[in-house]
């Protein structure tokens, strides 16, 4: 059974002009709900090092996580600001969906179909929760967006030529970015789809996976003696050697399952099964006409979920939900071809409304999801900028984790207050909560006589001839997402 694509047999290439002004229709569409964060997009702890340019506060990530081209990033010596990179980032994400988009609705989507198609794909809650760790991203996305344009001006067999290459250095950057080159290869038109010419797909994406995972294990046995990828304890790693943790593993897949589904539907059940059973007609729709276009991507879908669940048994880690980007990727093309579908059916204003009610509920639940998660960028500079710059330490007595914007933000560690303040007053930051041995190194009389935060107040600063310090209320309203070691930690801006 071999499928020949209805629209053509040779996948249409775009004009240049097209696709950059898809481009830029998409980009707007990705910074539209990011309007009040735009100059200050939030930043994730772990993703300060590539802001900043510290190599050495990220160098552990190349044993635990295989993070190499992110590695090579952090050293490039040019520093630029949040905002730039935070629309390099999207820019670079843009240009990818633009591209996707084109090859999945082809010259019959028409313009507009594309970029609802690449607006619903890049707004998607995982897409969201993965874009504070934008600085660091820079380069994966950069890899991902070179293939997509390779990939549209190259026929099939050259641009799957492409993968022994690309996958590899893109899984340096992050782990699900391989499946986004092979979403590429599975929605072209020029593909004389077959179970065998599938079959060959996977087994080469396959290959080009292991080639990466190889490529890691031998830089990890080069520079750290280690022949392979050693999970961080932070992570809880429970490997699988018995029925118990088997047992307790799969509490992490069910875990894992239920927050790419319920929570990546903006944490609304309802919301999920409608999406589910547009997810489901587009499929049955496009099937019947042409089954292997429809079995193309559903393979790729059922592939990339499956190795991470794969990897969640094995290990025992926690499986973020930012890394089903892919996955709700799928379900945006077969919304957009569930709109092509109606519109031949004869149902071409149901198909249309459908499209842009579902694209333009994504950006609104976006833009409300942006505005809540700024909270602390909005809360930090203005405290920041009470306490203002000067070579005096800067003291933190209480927990952040009784701050509102820090709760609706979700910051995952002190590292996060920590940065930030360092970043913005170019003081010293002790987080006294975290860091108990220095503060209990400081002379007493700093501790002494603190200004309380009043109820209802988030905070009180004391100013010292030697120190300024910050006092936050200590009853938490939030727990500690991440435990993390503040022992010998390096300071990314100002000496400690």
């Amino acid at each position: 059974m071999t499928s020949i694509p209805m629209e053509a047999t040779a996948q249409p290439r775009l004009a240049l002009p097209s696709l950059a002004w898809l481009m830029l229709g998409v980009l707007a569409a990705l910074m539209l709900p990011s309007v009040t964060m735009m100059w200050d997009p939030l930043v994730r702890h772990d993703d300060y090092p590539a802001l900043l340019g510290v190599p050495e506060l990220f160098y552990d990530k190349t044993l635990s996580e295989g993070r190499w081209l992110n590695y090579a990033w952090h050293l490039r010596g040019v520093i630029t600001p949040a905002w730039l990179n935070f629309l390099a980032y999207n820019a670079l994400f843009a240009l990818y969906l633009a591209v996707m988009a084109d090859m999945a609705m082809g010259p019959r989507g028409g313009a507009w179909r594309k970029l609802f198609v690449a607006a619903i794909a890049g707004l998607a809650v995982p897409q969201l929760v993965i874009s504070p760790w934008f600085n660091t991203l820079i380069p994966g996305m950069a890899v991902v967006a070179l293939y997509a344009v390779l990939s549209a001006n190259l026929g099939n067999r050259a641009s799957r030529a492409l993968l022994p290459i690309f996958v590899p250095v893109a899984l340096m950057a992050y782990t699900t970015y391989p499946f986004m080159l092979l979403a590429l290869c599975l929605l072209r038109q020029d593909a004389r789809r077959s179970w065998a010419d599938l079959a060959g797909l996977l087994g080469l994406f396959l290959v080009s996976f292991a080639i990466g995972m190889l490529a890691i294990y031998g830089l990890n046995k080069v520079e750290h003696g280690v022949f392979g990828i050693v999970m961080a304890d932070w992570r809880n790693p429970n490997p699988l050697d018995g029925l118990p943790a088997l047992y307790e593993n799969l509490s992490v897949v069910w875990a894992y399952l239920h927050a790419i589904t319920i929570n990546a539907s903006f944490s609304h059940a309802e919301l999920f099964l409608a999406q589910a059973a547009l997810f489901c007609a587009g499929v049955w729709m496009v099937a019947r006409r042409d089954p292997f276009r429809a079995i193309y991507p559903l393979a790729g879908l059922v592939l990339g979920l499956s190795m991470l669940l794969a990897q969640g048994l094995r290990t025992g880690i926690e499986l973020p939900m930012r890394t089903s980007g892919f996955a709700w990727a799928c379900y945006a093309v077969f919304v957009g071809w569930l709109s092509l579908e109606l519109r031949d059916a004869g149902r071409a204003r149901l198909g249309r409304n459908l499209l842009f009610v579902v694209a333009a509920l994504y950006v609104a639940m976006a833009g409300i999801e942006r505005h809540l998660t700024n909270a602390w960028q909005t809360y930090s500079h203005a405290l920041a900028a009470e306490i203002g710059t000067g070579p005096e330490p800067l003291l933190i007595t209480g927990t952040y984790r009784s701050l509102p914007p820090a709760r609706k933000s979700q910051l995952q560690g002190p590292l996060a207050v920590i940065f930030r303040l360092e970043h913005l007053t170019g003081r010293a930051v002790y987080l006294c909560e975290a860091e108990p041995e220095p503060c209990a190194a400081l002379p007493a009389k700093l501790l002494e006589g603190l200004d309380d935060p009043a109820p209802g107040q988030l905070h009180a600063i004391t100013r010292r001839e030697d120190a300024v310090v910050v006092s936050f209320q200590s009853e938490p309203i939030m727990d500690q997402r991440v435990d993390t070691s503040l022992s010998d930690m390096p300071r990314p801006i100002a000496g400690g």
